[in-house]
């Protein structure tokens, strides 16, 4: 049996710092390995740049994509977030009710 846990305790999914430590994480590893392939190719740092920089937009690009979808979760039933296509369609019917006035 595991212990309660409390509360106000953050989620894996919903805690800054798990967040900031992927952020960290990804390009310090993927530029450790980047030094590691250039020492074995004999290159200069050019992987270790490569590598890192791919790191880094990867932790980004994980960090937008987590941003909306915990957005789209919160946003999910609200009037701002309903569908487009409805609304072009009462424009357009406003639109041809002007003009044949």
């Amino acid at each position: 049996m595991s212990a309660p846990r409390w509360r106000g305790a953050p989620t894996p999914s919903n805690d800054a710092l798990s967040y900031g430590a992927a952020m960290v994480a990804l390009p310090l590893v993927l530029g450790l390995f980047g030094a590691w392939v250039d020492g074995i190719v004999g290159s200069s740092p050019v992987l270790l740049v490569v590598f890192a920089a791919f790191g880094v937009a990867s932790s980004f690009a994980s960090a937008v994509y987590r941003y909306e979808a915990r957005i789209a979760v919160h946003e999910e039933g609200k009037p701002w977030a309903r569908k487009a296509s409805t609304a072009k369609v009462s424009t357009a019917k406003v639109s041809t009710r002007k003009a044949s006035q």
